[in-house]
């Protein structure tokens, strides 16, 4: 591989030591071997720091930056900021990713001249996946396409992406939020001109049995719903009639998404349970003819709406038996 093919790997690490030597050896078996490894570690109170410290002098590809907790988007810019591959990708330190995870993006990068690539993700709660991997056909989007694409497509984790590092430039996740992925990625799909998506798992977003992965809702969340609005109103102003409509389906997803975690999981001690009901209330009357009239939204998910909007007090009763 030439010099200008290298992809930087960047791994923010925070209290995953029983987990980073599975991330990074999955990171070092990709059968694409021009490879930047750039583990953040942010401020990590366990063993995570020294950790990192011992796998660098394992593999030269490594490079350790060490610096004061700032949370996931601080530790992602200062790996954006010592980078330095003309592709860009990002895996967190408790998941792993398929032996061809980098090369399958790069190769459909280069076929299309692309400035990012996207993969699936598949979801486990194992040290490794056993399933069957479905195959897909890559689809090739451009222009006006990829904006309208990246809303329809509901995904929003930047670790299922190859970026080209030209097209992030000076973008940066905006740190102290939460979703910190919604407005990093939709600045970049603002930019992108050549898009590929790749409808096969890649990446293992692991479920960690030591952390609740479902819980109350608290006042983050609200970060979530804030950065839907403001999607949706940048297209009102500036998109035409489906993207309003596709970025307008999403902002009321997302207040149905967060009032059934209400409903099924609760809120914790600093949010007011009828304040925030009433807000999300508001934004889904607002906006579920757009929600319910979207081809793209399963109707499990249209069920669900209802339930939580219309049948709240039945939602929190069967919240108990998920607990």
């Amino acid at each position: 591989m030439s010099e200008q093919d290298r992809i930087s790997v960047i791994v923010p690490v925070y209290k995953t030591e029983k987990y980073l030597r599975r991330c990074v050896n999955s990171i070092l078996n990709q059968d694409y071997q021009d490879l930047e490894i750039i583990l953040v570690d942010d401020g990590s109170p366990d063993r995570s720091g020294v950790l990192c410290d011992e796998i660098a002098r394992e593999n030269e590809k490594i490079k350790v930056i060490h610096k004061v907790n700032g949370g996931l988007s601080s530790a992602r810019n200062a790996g954006l900021d010592a980078a330095s591959g003309r592709y860009v990708c990002f895996v967190d330190s408790d998941d792993y990713i398929a032996k061809d995870y980098v090369s399958s993006m790069h190769e459909l990068s280069v076929q299309y001249d692309a400035d990012l690539v996207k993969v699936d993700y598949i979801e486990v709660d194992t040290n490794s996946y056993t399933g069957k991997l479905k195959k897909g056909s890559a689809v090739f989007y451009e222009g006006e396409q990829v904006e309208k694409t990246y809303l329809e497509l509901r995904v929003d984790s930047a670790c299922v992406f190859l970026y080209q590092k030209e097209l992030i430039a000076d973008t940066r996740f905006p740190v102290g939020k939460t979703s910190e992925d919604i407005p990093f990625n939709f600045q970049i799909f603002r930019k992108a001109q050549r898009f590929v998506y790749l409808p096969e798992g890649k990446y293992f977003y692991y479920h960690n049995p030591e952390s609740i992965s479902n819980g109350p809702l608290d006042k983050n969340y609200m970060n979530y719903l804030l950065f839907r609005k403001e999607i949706y109103d940048y297209y009102q102003a500036n998109g035409d009639k489906s993207i309003i409509a596709a970025s307008e389906t999403l902002y009321a997803r997302a207040a149905m998404g967060m009032k059934a975690r209400m409903a099924f999981y609760g809120v914790t001690s600093d949010v007011d349970e009828k304040e925030y009901k009433g807000k999300l209330d508001r934004v889904f009357k607002a906006h579920s003819k757009a929600f319910f009239a979207d081809k793209h939204t399963p109707i499990s998910r249209k069920v669900l709406a209802l339930l939580v909007f219309y049948f709240y007090p039945v939602a929190k009763m069967m919240g108990r038996f998920i607990k």
